[in-house]
């Protein structure tokens, strides 16, 4: 499944060239204290059992002979989803337990990652009923052999109902400020050396495992857009016309919703970006008028629900012949034609129009 086209411009790696936080042979070894072992601890169980590549590695050899390739297939896609998703939970872990309470304890900063704590409780329970389902399904007098049955339920309940809804809001409100917050990151790197100091530290311990602020942003966005895949490959390896089959289908449809809508959040929230920095490229003291004899003020710009629909490049030609450019911007109620003049938005000479 393609990414949606909101997501996928903000999914690009970011760079940190100018400033390296790789650990300097003159920087001190940081040992870890009683907090960060019983973290590290609290890591390695959430990996309990999903260390090994595949189901079929998981499983003894003999086991797993019993089984039709398609059932494989569709074992080692589940394990691939808990496995995923442990990882994901890791990377949640690390942004609020490492990077978070860093930074809150040392620099008073708690706003560079939004939704975290609630983002975290949905995936530690999505996880955590992952893996219930899978002791639920090993086999009598083994402790490594197991076939999951049924997995659609859970899939449902995580994107339907209270959850799924959670799921939009907090997703669409983290993939929205991505952005911004990598921005701030880079310009806290940049500009405070008691940030870059304390980044520095924290990356030389080992729990972190080299996944910088960056990269633990670029995941967690990501992360809502790979269930598609790893969910229609499930499908593809599971019995037709059987109500685990049906079930999935209907797991699947959810899926795509919550992305689309986590995407026209994400959309909504670019475009009303956009519409403040238009308004702070406005020339204070332009005006426009509007056919029926009120003035438009760049104030105007953000009153009321107006919002931005689209923007866009146009050819006028003014009363003199000439050809000149100007910048269309079409709000929910009215149509701006502007004019950049030396850095600065002023109205056009064409009159708005109203819809």
């Amino acid at each position: 499944m393609d990414e949606p086209d909101s997501l996928r411009s903000g999914l690009k790696r970011f760079n940190e060239d100018a400033v390296s936080l790789a650990p300097s042979t003159t920087d001190s070894i940081v040992v870890e204290d009683a907090y960060y072992s019983a973290f590290r601890a609290d890591l390695e169980s959430d990996a309990q059992d999903l260390e090994v590549e595949s189901w079929s590695l998981a499983v003894d050899q003999h086991y797993l002979k019993k089984y039709t390739k398609e059932t494989v297939k569709r074992q080692d896609v589940i394990y691939e989803l808990m496995q995923t998703e442990m990882h994901h939970v890791r990377t949640l872990k690390i942004m609020l337990r490492v990077y978070m309470r860093e930074l809150k304890e040392h620099l008073q900063m708690d706003e560079l990652f939004p939704r975290l704590e609630s983002l975290l409780e949905l995936h530690t329970s999505f996880l955590s009923r992952l893996k219930e389902r899978r002791r639920d399904s090993t086999q009598p007098g083994s402790d490594r052999n197991y076939n999951i049955q049924r997995l659609a339920d859970i899939l449902t309940t995580q994107f339907s109902g209270e959850k799924g809804d959670r799921m939009k809001e907090n997703y669409g409100d983290f993939c929205s400020h991505h952005t911004e917050a990598v921005s701030y990151y880079k310009e806290q790197l940049h500009n405070n050396k008691k940030f870059q100091n304390l980044i520095r530290k924290v990356n030389n311990l080992s729990v972190v495992r080299r996944l910088g602020v960056t990269e633990c942003i670029l995941l967690v966005t990501q992360r809502i857009t790979k269930y598609p895949v790893l969910v229609e490959r499930i499908v593809q390896n599971t019995e037709v016309g059987t109500e685990e089959h049906e079930e999935l289908t209907r797991s699947l449809s959810l899926i795509k919703d919550c992305i689309v809508q986590v995407d026209a959040m994400v959309n909504l929230h670019e475009k009303a970006s956009r519409l403040r920095d238009i308004a702070h490229k406005m020339e204070p003291k332009s005006l426009g008028k509007i056919k029926d004899g009120r003035v438009f003020h760049r104030e105007d710009l953000s009153q009321g629900r107006r919002r931005l629909l689209h923007e866009g490049t146009a050819n006028h030609k003014a009363a003199s012949g000439r050809l000149k450019d100007i910048v269309a911007v079409l709000l929910s109620d009215v149509l701006l034609l502007l004019q950049d003049k030396d850095q600065r938005y002023v109205f056009s000479t064409v009159v708005s129009r109203e819809f």
